[in-house]
């Protein structure tokens, strides 16, 4: 990561970036069966919809579209690869949006019931904005599992700020610490690779890998606002200052199907509880990132909700 460096603007003001979430709440039209975990099912018919209506060529495929970097759909779902990634894992392009789904757990939603979900919505995507509220009756009504099964009954739109220091050095951090542990809960499941392979043990989910997982989110943020990427040695050198306890921690399976892959596709992460504890300045240095990751979630799969922890006991 610190090889990428010298392709960011080092020294200059940094602007405040905001992240746009809409709290779509919904209305059960029929008995309907609630999955366990909505995440992905919310993102297609988000994906169906916005594409349906924003897609001028009909194209199978955005790659090679002369409309890709206007279209919303190219834009907020289906982006290019940046010209100069700032990772070699951008190369596939990053959507500009997170889907936060319901609580975990499948439930029977009678008639008349209501669900809320949010989608979150990063920069780059203020000019589609108006567009993306317009079809969400759309995905709502026509999209989520099949037609006529919910209706939309309101949007809330707002605007979540990402300070400036987010991405700064970390000595910037307004509020430390004043004890030696932070708490983080996961809301929904964490997937995370060590060494290629992924962590399915609480015990292989360290002070570091976390860190790691949340400097590479940083990076994704940094590539789409356009903020400079601090360097990460500062954070690196607080997480080896730092241990993990993940003993309140559990592999959660889930799955989920692929529409494009016909197949059923693994989803399960590590819940529950992680305490880091360490030095005072050390977790100080590591807050900034911490909460960045609280806005943004970490790990795989975050556009479809996974990775959402939440700071505090």
């Amino acid at each position: 990561m610190g090889q990428t460096h010298h392709l960011t603007r080092q020294n200059q003001p940094q602007a405040m970036h905001t992240i746009t979430r809409i709290t779509v709440t919904i209305e059960a039209t029929q008995t309907v069966a609630w999955p366990h975990y909505s995440g992905s099912t919310l993102r297609g018919a988000f994906g169906r919809a916005l594409r349906r209506t924003a897609c001028l060529t009909g194209q199978d495929k955005c790659a090679g579209c002369p409309l890709r970097s206007s279209c919303a759909y190219g834009v907020v779902f289906d982006p290019a690869a940046p010209a100069q990634p700032l990772h070699p894992s951008f190369r596939d392009g990053l959507p500009r949006f997170v889907v936060q789904p319901p609580a975990l757990g499948a439930c029977q939603l009678p008639a008349g019931q209501s669900q809320k979900f949010n989608l979150l919505f990063l920069p780059g995507t203020d000019t589609h904005h108006g567009l993306i509220e317009h079809i969400l009756r759309s995905a709502v009504e026509k999209e989520l599992f099949q037609p006529g099964l919910f209706k939309l009954l309101n949007t809330q739109v707002s605007q979540d700020p990402v300070p400036p220091n987010a991405t700064q050095h970390p000595a910037s951090a307004s509020a430390p610490p004043t004890t030696d542990h932070i708490t983080l809960r996961w809301l929904t499941p964490l997937r995370l690779q060590r060494l290629g392979k992924p962590v399915f043990k609480p015990q292989q989910l360290d002070a570091e890998a976390l860190v790691r997982a949340l400097l590479l989110r940083q990076l994704q943020w940094c590539q789409l606002s356009g903020q400079s990427v601090p360097d990460p040695q500062a954070q690196l050198a607080a997480a080896s200052a730092c241990t993990a306890d993940t003993s309140l921690m559990q592999w959660h399976d889930m799955q989920r199907y692929s529409h494009t892959q016909k197949d059923k596709l693994p989803q399960g992460g590590l819940v529950g509880k992680t305490t880091l504890k360490g030095p005072p300045q050390a977790l100080q240095s590591l807050l900034p990132l911490l909460q960045l990751g609280e806005q943004l979630h970490i790990g795989k799969s975050t556009v479809m909700g996974l990775g959402r922890l939440r700071l505090g006991a």
